[in-house]
């Protein structure tokens, strides 16, 4: 397959085709989706899959746990484990990064494997640059670091910041697995707000931003995120710490009624100035190549200057 040019839509599936992705999307419908990550088999939920499941249901069964929404909880829920289920995490790869997969107690694996091709775009839009060009790239609400390595191998310096420790320490086992142990990446356990803070007034400043902001949060020291509440704060702090000659910036939610379209007028109002670079924003989703269906799974913004 030919990659498309990194100054390319980063689009998905067949626009901007991955290869050696360990995940698949298997099959969805009810409710919940079945995927497979590496060897194994899992069944989580996916509200707005209403129509039917196509595979039979035989193929559903080998799945080694499934993840349940727990009644009375605002957030979480619970697997229900097979024997099958392996007591030791495993590895996933796509293309040159590779990642540690476990179940979490709030659903996730550890990666966001609708994000895949914006991990790739990062990567392959830093590797065009060219040579000599500043590459510093701040990543906040890092989570276990996709978006740290992608950028870590297209050659940038790298900021991973995120309010979990277990987080952080998982991020920088994922960039010992896939060899860029070497890289120059800071690592930052903090609350996201007072971190940026800081940086303005040491007057470090990025070529790149990476924002995945979560619905809810807890910062380290127990401080309350709500995105409704805190975004404008945040996109702020961001604009406070961009170079003067900012290169990317990734702005993605999976928060419900933050559409692409909010996520581009966020930034033309906090960020970057109309006509400054392209834009490319649009939905997140998991796609089944065999069914030829598309899973909604978020939005994303992306702006980069050519």
């Amino acid at each position: 397959m030919t990659r498309l040019s990194p100054a390319s839509l980063p689009a998905y599936a067949e626009r901007y085709p991955i290869q050696n992705f360990d995940y698949r999307l298997l099959d969805s419908g009810e409710g919940r989706k079945l995927e497979q990550f590496g060897p194994y088999r899992f069944i989580r939920p996916a509200p707005q899959a209403i129509w039917p499941i196509r595979l039979a249901q035989k193929e559903w069964d080998q799945a080694v746990s499934e993840y349940t929404y727990s009644k009375g909880k605002e957030y979480g829920g619970d697997w229900n484990n097979s024997a099958r289920l392996p007591k030791q995490a495993w590895n996933l790869t796509c293309e040159d990064l590779v990642f540690e997969i476990k179940p979490t107690g709030f659903g996730h694996m550890g990666l966001f494997p609708e994000q895949a091709a914006h991990w790739l775009w990062i990567r392959d839009f830093l590797k065009s640059l060219p040579e000599g060009s500043p590459k510093n790239v701040l990543n906040v609400f890092g989570y276990t670091g996709a978006s740290t390595l992608a950028a870590a191998a297209g050659g940038a310096q790298v900021a991973h910041v995120d309010s979990s420790k277990a987080s952080v320490n998982w991020a920088r086992h994922n960039l010992e697995l896939s060899g860029l142990g070497e890289r120059p990446v800071r690592w930052y356990v903090d609350d996201v707000l007072k971190f940026l803070k800081r940086e303005h007034n040491r007057e470090r400043f990025y070529e790149g931003i990476i924002l995945d902001p979560p619905t809810f949060g807890r910062g380290a020291k127990g401080e309350v995120w709500k995105i409704e509440k805190d975004l404008p704060q945040l996109l702020q702090r961001c604009r406070n710490v961009l170079s003067r000659e900012p290169r990317f910036i990734l702005f993605t939610t999976h928060s419900p009624g933050f559409s692409a379209l909010t996520l581009k007028n966020m930034m033309l109002n906090y960020l970057v100035e109309p006509g400054s670079g392209r834009f490319d924003t649009g939905e997140m989703s998991l796609h089944n190549e065999e069914q030829g269906y598309h899973i909604p799974s978020g939005f994303y913004s992306l702006w980069w200057r050519d």
